[in-house]
């Protein structure tokens, strides 16, 4: 079974002269960056869970403030695409000190979807803030499980 990984592989330097800290910071804010794409002042990215049985992918994302509306869900030539926008309420704050820590900002998350995904099945719910994707396998991408007789001899 091969492991998938959603995190970045390490990277090595072809330039000797640099320092490790400076491929650090080209990791993070390089061309390639994983870091979520600024819009405005700030950058919002709704962190997600993937998970996987024999019948199905699963995917959650943690939208917090956001309402069904502000959510879009596409498939395209076998790519899933979460967007959304949570936008900033205006509030007015008399006092010398306003602090804001809360962002907000468009996002868009991309998936691709293994072939064995029914990509006209998928199903979304969201409840409490996090939106749940369910992904369900085609008959033939489903795992079966046979038990190999041994014999003697």
């Amino acid at each position: 079974m091969a492991i998938k990984t959603l995190l970045p592989t390490a990277r090595v330097s072809n330039r000797p002269w640099r320092s490790p800290f400076d491929n650090l910071v080209d990791a993070f804010f390089g061309e390639d960056s994983r870091l979520p794409v600024l819009t405005g002042n700030a950058a919002f990215s709704p962190r997600i869970d993937v998970k996987e049985d024999d019948a199905s992918f699963e995917i959650s994302a943690e939208l917090p403030g956001l309402e069904e509306k502000d959510i879009e869900i596409t498939v395209d030539e076998g790519t899933l695409v979460l967007r959304g926008e949570k936008s900033a309420a205006s509030e007015e704050k008399e006092g010398k000190y306003f602090r804001q820590e809360r962002i907000y900002g468009r996002f868009e998350r991309a998936f691709h979807l293994p072939d064995g995904v029914q990509d006209d099945a998928i199903e979304a719910q969201f409840k409490n803030g996090v939106l749940t994707l369910h992904l369900p396998k085609k008959e033939e991408a489903k795992k079966v499980v046979r038990q190999v007789e041994v014999k003697t001899g």
